[in-house]
């Protein structure tokens, strides 16, 4: 039986992906769980998985062109099969199944939406547009409809902050419109001799789009203590020469935030609208650094784990995350978040919430300096951590207990230990 290859909706936040290798030609017999490409999301480089025995009759996008979410990328059928009748036809439910990424037990695949009739030549052509360079990506150079023009004019809006979607990267009016609507419009200067323009990936248009989506519709606060770091080196001075797993402070950090979030579960929790949902497990998320981006791979019941489980499940999550071979439940989940940029000298920050978690706890650097003990002057080491909360789970004692309660464990982390 005939099939078609939609790009499947593989997150929450993936709109559009990037085939970014088909593995099987055109012509090339496919068995059902062959694997047919490798698709990048916003998040992960995954592979997809056919559904059904047949040749790979058609490619209908090339490798690296972008895809939105439903778009259809091939078509399996029989070597004698007419693949015009089932294009024509359009989208009967069994033949649009998407095709499954391999290694994705657990939260079940959203199928992609089917593709009907009468819009498949319009979704082909948005496919052929996106392949194509952008016109608008010539510096000094904009294309655009008159309308587009006239109305950006007309609003004040910069045509070169603004990605066209119609043919060729053209700019339409549709393009100014939302712009006009964006709650943080794109204001660029003009570009000079010698500036450099590169084109967002997924990862980083993702980033864009969820950060200024939490800071423009979270109520975030913010709540900073000081820590004793003084004991927190003597564990990581004790366990630098020893065999076995790396422990160090985002090790112990991660223990530390998961015993607190059962301490104050109000902090385990996101805002749904009409409730606020509380999470069974206390799941860390803890943000790694990648060359164009950033995610923030789970540590599962963080509470549970001795540290020194904590450290073998974030070497191995790390080194997944910056291959991009996360499973999409490796990286959702959580209900708060770590972000430690101590090792980069920095002493404080506040960190931006990633939704749908309510809070994220940002970790500056240890530092030796003057402390008064019993009235007298003493060198010690201080750590600043910040907690920012959403306003609309978290009040402030409620921040300021779960904050009392990680410093207390990381001030005594010999504790975490146990």
């Amino acid at each position: 039986m005939a099939g078609r290859i939609i790009m499947p909706k593989l997150s929450d936040t993936m709109e559009e992906g990037v085939l970014v290798k088909w593995l099987k030609r055109e012509g090339e017999g496919v068995a059902s769980g062959d694997v047919v490409a490798e698709v990048e999301t916003d998040k992960a480089v995954l592979e997809l998985e056919a559904y059904t025995d047949g040749v790979l009759r058609k490619q209908m996008v090339p490798e690296g062109a972008r895809v939105p979410v439903g778009a259809l990328l091939g078509v399996i059928a029989g070597d004698q099969e007419s693949i015009d009748a089932l294009l024509a036809e359009g989208s009967k439910a069994e033949q649009v199944r998407p095709f499954a990424p391999t290694g994705t037990e657990g939260p079940p695949v959203t199928p992609a939406k089917p593709v009907p009739p009468s819009i498949q030549a319009s979704v082909l052509a948005e496919v052929a547009q996106r392949s194509a360079p952008a016109a608008s990506e010539t510096p000094g150079t904009v294309t655009a409809s008159p309308l587009a023009r006239r109305l950006a004019e007309q609003r004040g809006i910069d045509l070169r902050a603004i990605r066209g979607t119609g043919p060729g990267g053209r700019i339409v009016e549709r393009d100014v419109a939302a712009a006009a609507t964006s709650p943080t419009p794109a204001v660029t200067t003009p570009p000079s001799a010698g500036d450099r323009r590169e084109p967002l990936s997924l990862m980083r248009a993702t980033i864009a789009k969820r950060m200024t989506e939490s800071k423009a519709t979270i109520p975030h606060f913010y709540v900073t203590t000081e820590i004793n770091a003084g004991p927190l080196l003597e564990v990581k001075t004790r366990f630098a020469d020893t065999a076995g797993p790396k422990i160090g402070v985002t090790e112990l950090l991660v223990k530390a935030m998961g015993q607190a979030l059962l301490a104050v579960p109000r902090v385990n929790a996101s805002f749904a609208g009409d409730a606020v949902v509380f999470r069974a497990g206390a799941h860390v998320g803890v943000a790694v650094a990648l060359e164009d981006g950033i995610i923030t791979p789970v540590v599962r019941d963080a509470d549970r784990k001795s540290v020194g489980q904590i450290a073998e499940a974030l070497a191995d999550l790390t080194d997944r995350a910056r291959r991009k071979a996360l499973k999409p439940e490796e990286y959702q989940g959580a209900g708060i978040s770590l972000s430690n940029l101590g090792m980069f000298r920095v002493d404080e920050f506040s960190a931006i919430i990633t939704p749908p978690e309510a809070a994220v706890l940002a970790v500056g650097r240890i530092v030796e300096t003057a402390v008064i003990r019993e009235g007298r002057v003493e060198a010690g080491h201080r750590m600043r951590i910040t907690l920012s909360a959403d306003h609309r789970v978290i009040d402030g004692v409620i921040a300021a207990k779960y904050l009392e309660e990680v410093a207390a464990r990381i001030e005594n982390p010999w504790q975490l230990l146990r």
